[in-house]
């Protein structure tokens, strides 16, 4: 850095590029700390705010703030953030970024459409643009955003291939799914986050497929938390959900004679409803959609249970729903991305720690636990994979 009296002598404009220019190289040596101070010093300058120089210093900040998982920082940041001017491409690229790890899914989609208006070729953002439109559930845009990317990438990019199995897979269609998962696991064999949506989709597909096959065989009452415990980790929530799915099915078929049906998708989509909406969950509309069924069966199914099952209808939290309220569905869900984030992450990095309490307060640095439960039940699951680290797949 230059001493003070050097950077007195500065006009205004040159004091600017100077200190982009300490950005950069702060940036390239991964000095996150330089690159923030000289980002704070954009932002506190007179001659920058207003301008398109502090929405870059102000994005650049929050991308600073995201990498040391302060993810409600950053939304409280952006809450109101407006462009000064028209931005140029290489900003409008870095927003497009940060909505999306913030899971602000339309804002995403608005500056990804326009970076691309200017660079349409640029296959890295065509494939973001496809994500996020997968994310909206605007299936059929996704659709046709990722395969055409996919075909100029001649199908060697496995993110690609791992977001058109995951439009397979939202579709019920698990056989493409899991062929396009395997295709970009050859691709990237040591990607843990690929290696865990394939386990998700082959247990799936196997309990479906298993449930298909000895329908006469089987008992309608073992199909449905069987689906349910499928779909459950399709969503992104842990074995102990599955388990508490589970223990309320039971009571609610020990509290009548046999439920009422043909379908057991019908009452395991209720029952992923009743035990998720205590914490994040997805809404009516959505589970019905991934189960096939429709939205009136759902809420039909849900009241019964409700009914036969009085106080019992509300399970307890778990990691995933015991994050801290503060009455914005914001922060929760953000909080909700970023510890599913931090635990997935570090799934790949244990050989990096010598004990399991390395690993917990490296997770605890990334998300801190909001209360003692959190941080026992945060311990607990590290200590589950860790114990399974050794036998985990290579």
């Amino acid at each position: 850095m230059a001493q003070g009296g050097e950077r007195e002598g500065r006009s205004p404009t040159g004091k600017i590029a100077w200190l982009w220019k300490q950005v950069e190289k702060a940036r390239e040596s991964s000095d996150h700390a330089a690159e923030r101070e000289c980002l704070e010093r954009l932002m506190e300058d007179p001659a920058v705010r207003g301008s398109s120089d502090e929405d870059l210093a102000l994005l650049g900040l929050c991308r600073l703030d995201l990498s040391e998982g302060r993810s409600a920082d950053v939304a409280r940041r952006l809450s109101s953030f407006e462009w000064h001017g028209i931005p140029g491409p290489a900003a409008l690229l870095l927003a497009a970024d940060i909505f999306l790890r913030l899971d602000w899914f339309s804002k995403a989609l608005e500056n990804l459409e326009e970076y691309l208006a200017a660079i349409p070729e640029d296959l890295d953002a065509r494939r973001k643009a496809g994500l996020v439109l997968l994310m909206l559930d605007r299936d059929a845009e996704a659709e046709r955003m990722l395969v055409s990317t996919a075909r100029r990438e001649q199908h060697r990019v496995p993110a690609t291939l791992a977001y058109l199995a995951m439009l397979e897979a939202k579709r019920g269609r698990l056989e493409e799914s899991l062929h396009l998962l395997l295709q970009a696991r050859d691709l990237a064999p040591f990607d843990e986050r690929i290696e865990h949506t394939l386990l998700q989709i082959e247990a799936l597909r196997v309990r479906l497929k298993r449930g298909t096959m000895a329908r006469d065989d089987l008992p309608f009452s073992d199909l449905v938390p069987a689906m349910a415990a499928g779909m459950l980790r399709l969503h992104g929530y842990g074995r102990e959900r599955a388990a508490a799915a589970e223990a309320v099915w039971k009571k609610f078929c020990a509290s009548r004679e046999k439920p009422g049906g043909r379908k057991p998708a019908i009452w395991a989509a209720a029952l992923e409803y009743l035990v998720t909406r205590s914490g994040p969950h997805h809404t009516q509309d959505r589970i019905a959609l991934d189960y096939g069924v429709s939205v009136t069966q759902l809420r039909e199914h849900l009241q019964e249970m409700e009914t036969a099952l009085g106080e019992e209808a509300m399970p307890g939290t778990d990691l995933l729903s015991s994050t801290a309220r503060d009455g914005s569905e914001l922060a929760e869900a953000v909080r909700q991305s970023r510890m599913v984030d931090a635990l997935s992450d570090l799934t790949g990095r244990l050989a990096a720690f010598e004990t399991p309490a390395e690993a917990v307060e490296w997770a605890v640095g990334r998300v801190s636990p909001v209360s003692e439960e959190e941080r026992r039940l945060l311990e607990d699951f590290i200590a589950w994979i860790w114990e399974r680290r050794d036998t985990a797949p290579v």
